[in-house]
């Protein structure tokens, strides 16, 4: 049984004990989370996008970087991820991370180029990691159709980076047309004013 499983179970039980004491108590600042309350993430994909996951993640406070994967190790683009934690162990094969270092990892953030979000997440699931995959989630329908039954068949916890979906003004729209401010919507068109990476 792992150690948070444990824990867990502890805290519900009836044997667990009349009180409880905060971190405030015990002298740990306000907000305080234990190391074992703490996901093992692996970083698949350090660089460009995969580096702002990977800082975006542990900025959380949320997760304990265990290992970080890129094909292209040490270029220029995975310098301030790499510089910043110098001591999480470092790959540039996913099947090797997962090999070496699987049952020490709780789940996975995948920030790679598009093709490869599916035979990584697939292998992740597979092994009972749980999944953050960038945006598109995989190259074809088959491919998030077989991710989906993946996901309900490994019961793991999963996510596709969609954020700028999930923003207030998106709510805000939705709020409007359950209230019949907009009615008879047929079409949203959504224009983007940032240049990025793939078009000026």
């Amino acid at each position: 049984m792992k150690r948070r499983h444990f824990l867990k179970a502890a805290a519900i039980s009836p044997l667990a004990g009349c009180s409880v004491v905060s971190p405030e108590v015990l002298g740990k600042p306000l907000g305080y989370i234990a190391p074992s309350d703490k996901v093992n993430l692996a970083c698949v994909g350090i660089g460009n996008r995969g580096g702002s996951i990977t800082m975006d993640l542990h900025k959380t406070g949320l997760a304990n970087l265990v290992a970080f994967c890129d094909v292209d190790m040490g270029a220029p683009h995975t310098q301030k991820v790499l510089e910043q934690f110098p001591d999480v162990p470092r790959f540039q094969d996913f099947r090797e991370m997962f090999d070496k270092m699987g049952d020490q990892i709780d789940a996975v953030s995948v920030g790679t180029p598009d093709f490869s979000h599916f035979p990584i997440t697939m292998l992740a699931m597979s092994l009972g990691k749980h999944v953050y995959v960038e945006k598109p989630m995989a190259r074809t329908f088959n491919e998030v159709e077989l991710m989906i039954q993946a996901a309900a068949k490994y019961k793991v916890a999963t996510q596709m980076g969609n954020q700028g979906h999930s923003e207030a003004n998106y709510f805000q729209f939705k709020a409007w047309k359950e209230a019949g401010i907009i009615k008879d919507v047929t079409a949203v068109s959504a224009h983007m004013n940032n240049k990025r990476r793939w078009h000026p």
